[in-house]
């Protein structure tokens, strides 16, 4: 394999390897690293720097997760042939590089449709997979459950993406700026227990460090998996997979809907639903330590 470490070894937080088209994919690594392996798929307009303030759990329960940058988030380069298995071809490659055999997938709210895309692609790999607050295929019947705010962007995205991409631009350009205002209008379309969750100042270090690392060299990776993925059929059918699968979705969500989880456990044959009733998007902030020491198979340690 001709993947090498680009970036410094010593800061796990920033580290990428060449993929064999010559693009560079960034990650960053929380726990030990001869801990149980988690790949971790963020949400839109998000980056590998999506974790927990608070990363004792990972030593607690020995857990290695690698959170990874999407193409044209982060340090990850732009993929003008971006789909979701293309980028389950980049993570197989990644796993390849850091001689991981075997591992568990975890996904937050829009890395959801990538993390089913790495256990389609390769489930001979695949322990378990956790989906938190998760981006369901965009049907007309999903369509319904969604609030006016999100139902309109995603339109907007799909119907105009040219548009789209030029509002994003300005986003960009206004984060770079003044990332703490942005970061105000995201939070207004929170419900009451997120917003709870957001008084902690730790959390809103995470998102504001995360969102600005998405947009680090601009909007066009964000725009693109918006209107030219997101918004799309996903290519495969999620609801074949053998690997097994928990979702943990709180019932007050205001950005994806618990129907969606309700609608995607069901298609799934071998799949949990864990519903939180008072727990709105960022139900992981709370349940983080639940939510990923559940991934680790004992049996895969053997």
């Amino acid at each position: 394999m001709n993947s090498e470490i680009i970036e410094t070894k010593i800061n796990r937080t920033k580290q990428r390897i060449q993929l064999r088209d010559k693009r560079h994919l960034g990650f960053a690594e929380y726990g030990p690293r001869d801990g149980y392996p988690i790949v971790y798929c963020p949400g839109s307009q998000s980056s590998r720097l999506e974790m927990h303030y608070d990363l004792s759990f990972t030593i607690t329960h020995q857990l290695r997760i690698i959170a990874v940058d999407r193409p044209g988030h982060g340090m990850s380069d732009f993929n003008p042939k971006g789909s979701i298995l293309e980028f389950a071809r980049d993570i197989k490659e990644l796993m390849g590089f850091l001689k991981i055999d075997r591992f568990s997938v975890a996904a937050m709210s829009a890395g959801a449709p990538f993390a089913f895309g790495i256990v389609y692609k390769i489930p001979e790999k695949i322990n378990q997979m956790a989906i938190v607050s998760g981006f369901a295929p965009l049907t007309k019947h999903n369509k319904k459950a969604l609030s006016r705010k999100i139902k309109l962007m995603l339109g907007v995205s799909k119907s105009f993406p040219k548009f789209f991409a030029l509002l994003l631009r300005f986003q960009a350009k206004q984060i770079a700026k003044n990332p703490e205002k942005v970061l105000q209008s995201f939070l207004k379309m929170m419900n009451d227990s997120d917003k709870k969750i957001l008084e902690n100042p730790a959390v809103i270090k995470v998102l504001q460090n995360m969102f600005t690392e998405a947009y680090r060299n601009g909007s066009k990776g964000v725009a693109y998996e918006i209107s030219k993925i997101l918004v799309k059929d996903w290519g495969f059918d999620y609801s074949k997979t053998q690997v097994p699968i928990s979702f943990w979705q709180g019932e007050k969500d205001n950005n994806v809907p618990y129907e969606w989880a309700e609608f995607m456990a069901n298609q799934i044959e071998r799949s949990s639903l864990k519903t939180y009733p008072n727990h709105g998007h960022l139900l992981i902030f709370d349940h983080a330590e639940e939510i990923f020491s559940s991934l680790k198979d004992p049996v895969s340690l053997n």
